[in-house]
């Protein structure tokens, strides 16, 4: 048994036995924001675990909506991918139309129409031992994307950020237009495998999406504001890709 799973554990108890808690802010993520506040962890980036070796997911206790898993950017042989992207696919911003950006779900299994002329979607390479984008035009032909994710990449990112996970649900209510949280239950999980992982982003259930936008006002005018390339599954497929630890 990971020994920090136990610690977060007792944790958890502790914070459930407050019982609701104020929200530390006015976003959607702040259920997760102030359960991460509670357990004394700092806001930041880095592609590491919230708590020790766990990854910590917190959502509202009815929420359906897909379960982020991390954020790969491609390493494929285009020097700049994200860039190739957007100049190939992407399509223009609803406020300034002179501006280009991409904004996309992708998947293995079905195209992805961009407008009446591009398809996009994924393809997995087992030969070579990567995930490409693959996108083509209205007559068919192979607009040369260049962007991949090797299988190397998507393993660490796995076994780096998210091998074992935390699923926090909870309650919410509002009292003078404030949001209360109250964490009421938490499950762990441990990551089957990597090639589990391959096999479901072949299948459609993990997909990638591209959050490519544009700064709109200030120094960075004009410059590409890429939020992350994220991989994610729905809520209700985890136990594809993990297996739900029991016992504590």
């Amino acid at each position: 048994m990971n020994s920090d799973i136990i610690e977060l554990k007792k944790l958890f108890k502790q914070i459930k036995r407050e019982g609701y808690i104020e929200s530390n802010d006015k976003s959607w993520g702040a259920v997760g924001n102030t359960f991460e506040k509670l357990i004394g962890k700092k806001e930041e980036n880095f592609a590491i675990p919230d708590y020790k070796t766990i990854e910590i997911k917190t959502m509202r206790e009815n929420s359906t909506s897909k379960l982020h898993l991390f954020n790969a950017t491609p390493d494929g042989d285009y020097l700049f991918p994200i860039k190739r992207v957007l100049n190939i696919l992407g399509y223009p911003d609803k406020i300034n139309k002179n501006y280009k950006v991409f904004n996309v779900d992708v998947d293995a299994v079905n195209f992805k129409s961009l407008g009446l002329y591009k398809r996009v979607k994924l393809s997995i390479n087992r030969e070579e031992k990567k995930v490409d984008l693959v996108a083509f035009d209205i007559n068919g032909n192979d607009l040369e994307i260049n962007t991949s994710w090797s299988f190397d990449l998507l393993e660490k990112c796995l076994k780096r950020k998210i091998k074992y996970l935390a699923l926090i649900r909870a309650k919410t209510k509002n009292i003078n237009k404030k949001e209360y949280f109250y964490y009421k239950k938490i499950d762990f999980y441990e990551l089957k495998n990597v090639e589990t992982f391959i096999d479901l982003l072949e299948r459609g259930v993990i997909i990638i999406t591209f959050k490519i936008g544009v700064y709109r006002s200030g120094k960075n005018k004009g410059k590409i504001h890429d939020r992350g390339t994220g991989f994610s599954i729905d809520i209700k497929n985890i136990e594809y890709l993990y297996k739900k630890i029991k016992k504590l």
